[in-house]
């Protein structure tokens, strides 16, 4: 039998893997894909602050694409624009990043099953006892499913869990990422035909909907386009991914593909309840893709560490209970959950906005400093008096003070958050969860899960 088996060898399995070899339990990794496939063939923006919380190594060399010098937010017309030279996130090609993240729990002592998937849970009664893979029964003192938005351990829990099973299709975001290589001729076509300065990235927003994005960086000297297209799956048939090849077409450009890829992710706070008897959850099968940008990777890096603290603490103990792993999700949800909660109101009101609105939102009140400050995930200097303080939001009044009282909600629940149960108790967890509901329903907000 296995202290701890891991489901999905992504950001946060690969963390809390090693973090709990390293203390000597024997852990088992498992993946669906092979060695040669492991990881997702696209880039990701990443908190820089991150990595020296969980003591890893920043990204670099291969790890790494360089950033744009300067960022313009663009409102969905093109008409206002915000100018940032902030770099606080890195873009990480995460196929690399990911195998750098593997070889290091393996050296710690991991043992990694490659093209294994994970059919479900191995349940005794109501407590997870291991998973079944490859058809066959893999018993474990503890269980983390890490196995991304499939959630294979996570949707075949009991009914009587208190974890949500299913996760709704409307937090879903189809996203696609790559970068193309152009060849002489064609790359001196490329920011006239895509009206682009070169060297500077720019994000128009709100371009399908309230919350969904369109990036585009054009770099003359490798004669590199990058190109992030994301917007909720419900807005339309068509995937980020096939979109992306649309535009290629009706630009009339080509150019070959060295890097990239796509798929659906689920935006939202955080699952309510992180932890049952023997399992955990991390990275996307919690949906831990923090709103403000989208990005899970660094949720799923600090995920990874604070389980592996627990998980060894339980199994010391020899106590793997929801109550003994119960400190695993106050620990997240007070902190790192806190701050998705927060950035999930901005994603509730971005949602809601007309196309005119979202043009008021960037004319009129968002600032440079509000742009650097969603990608540090760092709350925003939002409040009813500085809003209306902020000059260019008398141009629009009416919508501002508006905005001004919706957003009030995301400190409230941020709060909230911040005062999660800090042991398990059904009162509690009840009591919490209505004070949660009671802040989302103001804001029209379905509270199923």
């Amino acid at each position: 039998m296995y202290d701890l088996v891991v489901a999905g060898a992504g950001v946060a399995g690969c963390m809390a893997a090693r973090r709990t070899a390293e203390k000597g339990f024997n852990v088992l990794l498992l993946d669906r894909a092979s060695l040669d496939e492991l990881g997702h063939p696209w880039v990701n923006g990443v908190e820089k602050s991150v990595f020296k919380r969980v003591g890893i190594e920043e990204p670099s060399g291969d790890e790494i694409m360089p950033s744009p010098a300067a960022f313009l937010t663009i409102s969905p017309s093109g008409t206002h624009r915000l100018e940032s030279h902030s770099h606080p996130t890195c873009e990480v090609r995460m196929r690399e990043f990911a195998r750098r993240l593997l070889d290091h729990a393996i050296a710690a002592g991991v043992t990694f099953a490659e093209a294994t998937p994970v059919e479900g849970p191995l349940l005794e009664r109501d407590r997870v006892r291991g998973v079944i893979a490859g058809g066959e029964e893999v018993p474990a003192r503890v269980v983390m499913d890490a196995s991304g938005w499939r959630a294979v351990v996570r949707r075949g829990l009991p009914e009587s869990s208190h974890i949500p099973l299913e996760e709704g299709a409307r937090h879903m975001v189809t996203a696609w990422r790559e970068q193309r290589l152009f060849g002489q001729e064609e790359a001196q076509r490329v920011p006239e035909i895509l009206g682009i300065p070169p060297g500077i990235g720019i994000n128009r927003v709100g371009w399908r909907g309230g919350y969904s994005t369109l990036s585009l960086h054009w770099d003359p000297q490798e004669r590199i386009l990058d190109i992030l297209v994301g917007y909720k799956r419900n807005r339309s048939e068509e995937s980020a991914g096939e979109f992306v090849r649309s535009f290629f077409q009706e630009k009339g450009l080509g150019g070959e593909r060295i890097y990239g890829g796509g798929g659906l992710i689920p935006v939202r706070r955080s699952l309510d309840v992180l932890v049952d008897h023997g399992i955990l959850l991390a990275g996307d099968s919690a949906c831990m893709v923090i709103p403000a940008h989208g990005s899970g990777v660094a949720s799923s890096l600090i995920a990874g560490e604070l389980a592996a603290r627990t998980i060894c603490r339980c199994l010391e103990e020899d106590d793997v209970s929801r109550e003994n792993l119960w400190e695993y999700a106050a620990a997240y949800q007070r902190g790192r959950g806190a701050l998705m909660a927060y950035f999930d109101i901005a994603r509730i009101i971005s949602e809601r906005l007309s196309e005119d609105e979202t043009e008021k939102l960037v004319g009129s009140l968002m600032t440079p400093a509000d742009v650097e400050a969603s990608l540090k995930a760092e709350p925003l200097k939002l409040s009813a008096k500085n809003i209306l303080q902020r000059v260019k939001a008398f141009r629009h009044p009416v919508f501002a003070y508006r905005f001004a009282r919706k957003s009030m909600a995301a400190p409230r629940l941020k709060k909230v958050y911040e005062n999660y149960p800090a042991r398990y108790h059904p009162q509690e967890l009840k009591s919490w969860r209505e004070e949660v509901r009671r802040i989302l329903i103001e804001l029209g907000e379905d509270v199923d899960s």
